[in-house]
Order: structure tokens, then sequence, then C-alpha cells
């Protein structure tokens, strides 16, 4: 799902492991192995208690699958201990610090999702429309081509502001697939009128 959100939570998480370090300053030892960070290699917390595989490495960062949940964590966060790579704090501590930042997330696009503002587009660069009504079920987004309704999970926070994963053609067809029902309801509607009353024949 989202850059924005994967780094506030590797942010929450790295100052939770750095606050832990150290109380885990006596398995330097053990630290100091070069741990197996290998997609689906388990990872254990400080305790010895699972908190899943290896899903992908990015860049300086390991994403470790907590449940259903991707975890983006420095390398450094890990270390190696008698059952394999560990970090320095509970699975209990890591699973508050990955719902305070999806909290502080979501805090933030809601701010963020306002009409008027500027949606960014998939490249994260150029502006693909605006929002014209936040309701219940979904966004009213107003681009060149018309009007369109998105879901809110369609949209988060990047580096540029508020933006989705929609370029600016997929709008375009969103629109029209949109618009296609009630022109065709229309264009049955005009022919019943034009169609003669031949009954007087």
């Amino acid at each position: 799902m989202r850059k924005i959100a994967c780094l506030m939570t590797s942010l929450s998480l790295g100052m939770a492991l750095a606050a832990a370090a150290p109380a885990a300053a006596q398995e330097a030892a053990q630290a100091a192995a070069s741990p197996n960070l290998a997609p689906g290699t388990v990872v254990y917390d400080s305790e010895g208690a699972e908190i899943g595989p290896v899903s992908s490495e990015v860049g300086d960062n390991i994403v470790v699958m907590l449940g259903d949940k991707p975890v983006t964590l420095p390398k450094n966060a890990f270390g190696q201990s008698d059952k394999g790579p560990a970090i320095t704090i509970t699975r209990a501590q890591l699973t508050a610090a990955v719902d305070q930042a999806a909290a502080q997330t979501a805090a933030a696009l809601d701010a963020a999702i306002q009409p008027g503002a500027d949606i960014l587009g998939a490249n994260g660069s150029a502006v693909v429309g605006k929002v014209k009504l936040v309701e219940a079920d979904g966004i009213v987004v107003a681009t060149s081509s018309g009007d369109v309704k998105l879901p809110r999970h369609a949209f988060f926070l990047s580096p540029k502001g508020l933006a989705t994963s929609f370029t600016a053609e997929q709008f375009a067809a969103a629109v029209a697939e949109a618009t296609a029902p009630a022109a065709a309801s229309e264009a049955v509607a005009d022919a019943d009128t034009e169609t003669p009353d031949r009954s007087a024949n």
C-alpha cells in the first residue's frame, strides 16, 4: 500500500528500537553477527517470540510480515539470536508502534482530504484533479474530464502531498465509464420520445 505510511512506520519503529538498545547491550556480541534477512526468513522479537517472515528488501530497509501487515524496519534494527534474526523489542511493542504509526498516517490523510485540495497522480508530480466533496462513502474528485467518486483507500500522502495511484488517463477512463450508463439511458429516452405514433394508420 504507501510510501509515506512506510516512512512514518519506519520512523516510529526506529525510535522504539533505539529506546530498547541499552537493554539489549548485553547481547552486543550476538547482534554483531550479520543476520540472514533473505525473503522467507522468520524474524523473532527480543523474547524469542516469532514475529513473522521477511517479505522483501527495499534499499536499507527490510519488510517483515506482522500477521497480515507489512512492517518496514531499518536493516540495522536486526541482530542475531539463537533462533535467527531478531529485533530489540517485543512483538507487543512492535504491534503498538505499528498501530500508532497507522493512526498518525490516517489522521494526516484525513486532514489532507479537504475540498479544493490538489490531488497528485501516479507519478507524484502532475495534478490530476481536486477534491470536490468528502462523503461518507467516498471522495468526489473534479477532473478535466468530469467528476468521479473514489473510495478513501484510493488516496495516500506522498512526500509532495495528497496523491492517488491513478493517472490522468485512468481518471478520464473512470469518468467515461461512470457517465456511460447515464448517457445510454438518455439516448433510450430520446429514442422513445421521437418514435412516431403509427396507431392512426
